[in-house]
């Protein structure tokens, strides 16, 4: 399978572990590689539908709706019905809706994230003091 590097500056945690975006979004979105890759594909060039990702990311169809159904619920990405398609299933056009806006939520969420992670630790540790 072909990895995608999905972030070339990692940081170090004072336990000596290295911190890529993929261990960032898989702690606080629970994502996984998969639904990473996915992400980057649409950021590159998007919108694409569920069969262009299948065969970009070499995977299958039913491993992308998987991961775009996550995304979606997490409104990393959005959809659009597919025009000129009338019969049976209405196919759908994945996109992300912006760069600045993606990485805005990001970083809004994650801090979010660590001050939630900084007020469980403040709260444990001086219910133990007490």
């Amino acid at each position: 399978m072909n990895q995608v590097q999905i972030v070339q500056n990692n940081f170090v945690l004072p336990s000596g572990k290295e911190l890529t975006l993929l261990d960032v979004l898989s702690f606080c979105y629970g994502l996984s590689e998969t639904d990473v890759r996915i992400l980057m594909a649409l950021l590159r060039s998007s919108p694409k539908s569920t069969d262009d990702l299948s065969q970009e990311l070499q995977l299958s169809k039913s491993i992308v709706n998987i991961s775009l159904n996550k995304l979606l619920g997490l409104g990393l990405v959005k959809r659009i019905k597919e025009t000129g398609n009338k019969a049976g299933r209405p196919r759908h056009i994945y996109f992300v809706p912006g760069f600045d806006e993606l990485k805005g939520k990001l970083v809004k969420e994650i801090e979010d994230c660590t001050d939630s992670i900084r007020n469980l630790i403040m709260t444990q540790f001086q219910s133990v003091l007490a």
